[in-house]
């Protein structure tokens, strides 16, 4: 009599939509679902003890023996990884593709399981979205840019002689826009690295190209909320500190990091800069003491869209240009259980 353990994996495997996978060490198919033998134009019968290169482009399969190695070696999984294919009939699809280490019951590596799933949809809808963005951020900012060089004449008395108070309104407005400029800046930033591959790396100090010129953008936000910044977590040292990145991207993190921190810190709350130096790479980190992200919230708030209080884009794209430096990014509660984005730099 089969078990019904046996009954629910034949069922799962007869009838899901996703593509679901065993492959041994050798890279070979165990077991495999009829959608994953649908989408190779062959049967479930005809994949056992046969490899991707059977199926698939010898470029696409060489990448995928390359992940399975990563994974098997490493015993580390790869989730939600999204690639593009070329089928069998020609057709171009987007997969998100997830792998993890199959073990046997002493816990040894024996293989991978695997699952995909087209998103083809999913990434043109994205692209759409992305291609308006770009669209109203790029007609945005050249008459803000516009704006701003005008107050900036008219403070200096370039339209003629004003008063101390209408001085001072005028600076308060040329702060605003200028903030109002980094934002569309940010998102028009933001509308072109999503399917950017090169990145430029260029000699940047942390302190003076980066961080300090954010924070002067947040210099209003930081003094009407009372805000006070605190480097005592592993504090940045005020000598400098000589990296090499793509300088826009790497001030779409911060923004990013210290917008997130104001935003969910509140008002009178304390956010810190970390840093600490490791052998072949920076460990540094945004923290604030606000209230902390609930666990089951923690990965995903590096999904795309996840977020329904702002577009959703940040953090994920936030992730994607640390991972572009070679780096890495994640959510941690700090040993006082509060908020702390931490990621890392090669040097």
């Amino acid at each position: 009599m089969k078990s019904i353990e046996h009954v629910m994996l034949k069922a799962l495997l007869a009838d899901i939509p996703d593509s679901i996978y065993f492959k041994d060490l050798e890279g070979k198919f165990v077991i495999v679902s009829k959608a994953k033998a649908d989408k190779s134009r062959t049967t479930v019968e005809e994949m056992i003890g046969k490899t991707d290169f059977d199926f698939m482009p010898y470029d696409e399969a060489d990448k995928a023996r390359l992940d399975d190695k990563e994974v098997m070696q490493s015993g580390q999984s790869i989730i939600d990884k999204i690639e593009e294919l070329t089928r069998s009939d020609g057709r171009d699809e987007y997969v998100s593709v997830t792998k993890t280490p199959w073990r046997d019951e002493e816990g040894n590596i024996i293989g991978l399981m695997g699952i995909s799933r087209d998103v083809t949809k999913r990434v043109e809808m994205e692209r759409n979205i992305l291609d308006m963005l770009s669209i109203a951020t790029h007609d945005l900012h050249g008459p803000l840019v516009s704006i701003e060089a005008t107050l900036k004449l008219l403070i200096r008395g370039s339209f003629g002689i004003i008063d101390e108070s209408v001085k001072t309104t005028l600076q308060d407005l040329f702060e605003r826009m200028k903030k109002l400029s980094g934002i569309v800046h940010n998102y028009l930033s933001k509308s072109s690295i999503m399917g950017m591959e090169v990145l430029e790396k260029i000699r940047l100090d942390l302190r003076q190209d980066i961080i300090d010129p954010v924070l002067e953008e947040f210099s209003q936000e930081i003094e009407e909320s009372n805000i006070h910044i605190d480097n005592k977590l592993g504090a940045i040292p005020g000598y400098s500190i000589t990296i090499e990145a793509h300088k826009s991207w790497l001030r779409v993190v911060y923004r990013n990091l210290i917008s997130n921190a104001i935003r969910y810190g509140g008002k009178g709350c304390t956010i810190a800069f970390g840093f600490e130096d490791w052998d072949t790479y920076y460990k540094l980190n945004v923290y604030n003491n606000g209230p902390s992200i609930p666990l089951e919230q923690r990965e995903k708030i590096f999904e795309k869209f996840y977020s329904n209080q702002s577009t959703g884009l940040g953090l994920p794209i936030c992730r994607m240009l640390i991972g572009k430096h070679g780096g890495d990014m994640w959510y941690e509660d700090s040993a006082d259980g509060h908020p702390n984005f931490s990621f890392t730099l090669p040097k």
